[in-house]
């Protein structure tokens, strides 16, 4: 055999041994979808201020800011977005006594590529600063002074490659304000009120 055919066939088993070599690295699997939602609860509608009984119009707000989500497996955690475009961080005030269709609206407060796994906690930023009223002053809310700005939530779900896992939490923003002296505390009376996948 020539030295020029010898080169040609140790080039071709190169190659076919390029081409069919395992590297021992597995393809990264593909990201699913967190998706979190945030009502009010719809049987939560009178708060009692002084002596009266005041029930919610579609003229009153309540403005509940929400911020820093994270999903955590473990000690490990992914970041949360509001959109799948979003690649930062950002708050995001909802007007909680708005209605929609005779109900309070449902908003989409994150929505975010994750990796695919078994996760147990949902860990969010939640405070609120003004509720106003018709017929009332507009009321100041504040957290108590020791209360952690962060809330956890231990709620075990999955996140499946290319679907969507939709945690659903719901607030009791009236039920959450404790009046002490002239000050309203926002409790933040809230729930994981279900999780599903689609």
């Amino acid at each position: 055999m020539t030295r020029k055919c010898f080169s040609i066939l140790l080039s071709i088993a190169l190659a076919a041994g390029v081409v069919s070599c395992n590297t021992g690295v597995e393809e990264s699997p593909q990201p699913g979808i967190v998706r979190v939602t945030l009502q009010a609860n719809p049987a939560d509608t009178t708060i009692l201020i002084l002596t009266d009984t005041v029930r919610v119009t579609d003229r009153d707000s309540m403005g509940v800011t929400i911020f820093q989500g994270k999903i955590f497996s473990g000690v490990k955690f992914a970041t949360l977005f509001r959109s799948l475009t979003s690649y930062r961080q950002e708050d995001a005030a909802y007007n909680v006594l708005r209605r929609e269709s005779g109900t309070y609206k449902t908003y989409p407060v994150y929505e975010s590529y994750v990796p695919p796994g078994n996760y147990t906690k949902l860990q969010i930023g939640v405070t609120a600063t003004l509720l106003k009223l018709r017929d009332v002053a507009p009321i100041q809310l504040q957290l108590r002074p020791d209360d952690p700005l962060l809330l956890d939530f231990d709620v075990g779900f999955q996140v499946s490659e290319n679907k969507i896992t939709e945690i659903m939490l719901q607030i009791d923003p009236l039920r959450s304000l404790t009046r002490y002296r002239d000050l309203y505390y926002f409790e933040r009376k809230m729930r994981v009120l279900g999780v599903r996948q689609f």
